[in-house]
């Protein structure tokens, strides 16, 4: 097994990923990112570069390390394009790249997100991007700095695309489960458009099965979880009524507001969720399907995670996936 580095391994998917590969035998070391306050505009110049001193610290770090992986970001849907998310969610990445190809590390995982194409038709593992928010975007820089930083060949980057992760005691899920008790549930037509999910111990399980692989693709999509709209609703608010509302007025109020939300990042976030909720996104079977890997945890563990967070009692504004 491998000796792995873990950038961000306190954190919500940090911990996950911690867990799911000690138990899979490797020996892990958490580490703490760098905090990174650059803009974007001088992340797009073709000539920036990360800081020498920079990666060359950080290179002294990852002695002896097989693998990196980086769960370290900034995570939060609504928040602005200010310099602190930019360089959480792309320069940083890009400095460990840049770091782990002066240590000689020759693998790197980045978590990255499903947001990064926004509402296409189906989420798949291609590099064609349409983020709709200020946290999308800067993911998205993240990626596209990485692709860069692959093509030199001395560092072999995978990028996982986990859908909106959800786990005990998350303020996220638990305010989804008091939104579903407090307000109407509406989606469009039956509800059972696909909806893309996660749970946080398949997505640990997800990020050890990419180390076991001895290649992995650049790109690597959360397999689909098997929730619809309603199965969702279903699974937190049991035995509630749904209404429902056509398709066409809610592609519609959403088209209309889509300019407004890239710049508003509020309410950019929550055109987004509401999206996911009204219409779902559907997703196409990629490499780890290919590969026969299945989820550790199914729809029980959805289940107990409901009954874990029905009855919380949280602000709503962070309150669907």
């Amino acid at each position: 097994m491998s000796r792995v580095a873990v950038f961000g391994a306190g954190g919500f998917i940090g911990t996950a990923t911690t867990v799911a590969l000690r138990e899979a035998g490797h020996e892990v070391v958490a580490c703490r990112a760098l905090r990174l306050r650059v803009d974007a505009a001088t992340l797009e110049r073709p000539t920036w570069a990360p800081a020498r001193d920079q990666i060359a610290r950080l290179a002294g770090e990852l002695d002896d390390v097989e693998v990196v992986v980086n769960a370290a970001g900034i995570a939060t849907a609504g928040a602005a394009r200010t310099p602190m998310l930019v360089g959480g969610n792309a320069a940083w990445p890009r400095l460990l790249a840049d770091a782990c190809a002066r240590a000689g590390v020759p693998r790197l995982v980045h978590v990255s997100t499903a947001a990064v194409q926004g509402r296409a038709h189906v989420l798949d593992e291609s590099l064609r991007y349409a983020p709709l928010t200020p946290y999308a975007r800067s993911k998205t820089l993240g990626e596209q700095l990485l692709r860069d930083a692959a093509a030199r060949g001395r560092v072999a980057v995978t990028l996982y695309r986990p859908p909106s992760v959800h786990g005990s005691g998350r303020r996220m899920t638990a305010a989804f489960a008091a939104f579903c008790r407090r307000y109407p549930l509406v989606t469009c037509g039956d509800g059972d458009q696909p909806v893309p999910v996660a749970l946080i111990g398949n997505v640990g399980a997800v990020i050890a099965a990419i180390l076991t692989a001895e290649h992995a693709p650049f790109v690597v999509a959360h397999p689909y979880e098997g929730h619809t709209v309603r199965s969702l609703y279903e699974t937190f608010a049991p035995g509630r009524r749904l209404h429902t509302t056509p398709p066409a007025l809610v592609r519609g109020l959403l088209d209309a507001t889509a300019p407004t939300g890239q710049w508003l990042a509020p309410l950019g976030a929550l055109c987004r969720r509401a999206d996911l909720l009204l219409l779902g996104q559907a997703q196409r079977p990629g490499w780890l399907r290919h590969r026969d890997f299945e989820l550790p945890l199914g729809r029980p563990a959805w289940h107990e995670l409901a009954a874990a967070t029905r009855h919380a009692e949280l602000p709503l504004s962070s309150h669907v996936p």
